[in-house]
């Protein structure tokens, strides 16, 4: 058998960039499973009744992103469900409730639960579905478990939640805010940034709501600013970003934010796109066009 190939490795060494790569799921719905127990797909899993399992089928079907979820070597455990990003949890004891909970939201009711008022880090440790998640997911779990303070953090590791090739990921609920590349040596800056309601610049992809260049460009001036010592606050841009795209293409956005304007200056790039290990591993993937940063100039 031939060594393993992980596709963090492969991603990295193509130079693919991760900003731009942020979008992040509207909805999570975190159902408390332990970790030995998961499998792939993610409703096919070990001492789940044919009832539970089928709802979660149906409520993948539905483009409703759920999450199952586990907590180690930290205080507490964790509730039955838990939504987000209207951040409700609730515990069940009979699961005929617990069904009707899933398929309520999955319809748009949120259960009756308890507001939780922490910020919610989802990191992915799926080792069933990609070893880079479980090589580098699980390390930067424990960091954070570890730095985190339980009653300001709800830190939980869970599966699949994309971007297997920018391990370790990382989503933050409410906030949706997507992170990648993350290791357990971010996990004190990641923490104080995220505490004080502001992103992490260093493995941050970008906004969920924008497009992949007005990504890329808005990180180029959180970057910019962070460096230059202003303080770090929403971006205006201008500038169309066009429809079709070739590779070479060169794309400039102009970016506002108090006490600067940038111009901020990208062209697009073809990358082997293999989104995880098991793609490598059977010669798949595909070329993609990516947005590459290539520089950010002060206006005068």
């Amino acid at each position: 058998m031939g060594k393993h190939v992980f596709c963090t490795d492969l991603c990295l060494e193509r130079g693919e960039p991760l900003a731009g790569t942020g979008d992040a799921p509207k909805r999570v719905l975190m159902l408390a499973w332990p970790r030995g127990k998961w499998r792939t797909p993610r409703w096919e899993l070990v001492d789940m009744s044919p009832e539970l399992s089928q709802t979660l089928h149906e409520a993948a079907h539905a483009k409703l992103h759920v999450a199952l979820v586990d907590k180690v070597e930290a205080e507490g455990s964790l509730p039955t469900l838990h939504a987000l990003p209207e951040n409700v949890y609730a515990d069940f004891t009979d699961e005929a409730e617990l069904i009707a909970a899933i398929r309520d939201y999955v319809g748009g009711k949120v259960f009756a639960g308890t507001l939780d008022t922490r910020p919610t880090v989802i990191c992915c440790t799926d080792s069933r579905r990609d070893a880079c998640c479980a090589r580098h997911g699980f390390s930067t779990y424990k960091a954070l478990v570890k730095l985190a303070d339980p009653q300001d953090f709800n830190i939980v590791q869970a599966t699949h939640i994309g971007g297997c090739r920018f391990a370790a990921s990382l989503v933050v609920m409410p906030q949706r805010q997507r992170y990648g590349r993350m290791t357990a040596e971010h996990a004190e800056g990641f923490l104080d940034a995220i505490a004080k309601n502001e992103v992490y610049l260093p493995t941050y992809k970008g906004r969920s709501d924008a497009s992949e260049p007005a990504q890329v460009a808005e990180l180029a001036a959180l970057r910019w600013a962070a460096e230059n010592g202003l303080r770090l606050d929403t971006v205006s841009l201008d500038g169309a970003i066009p429809e079709h795209v070739n590779e070479g293409d060169e794309l400039t956005l102009e970016a506002a934010l108090p006490g600067a304007r940038l111009s901020i200056r990208m062209h697009a790039q073809d990358f082997m796109i293999q989104g995880n290990c098991g793609v490598v591993a059977k010669g798949g993937g595909e070329m993609t066009l990516r947005w590459c940063l290539d520089e950010v100039t002060p206006q005068h």
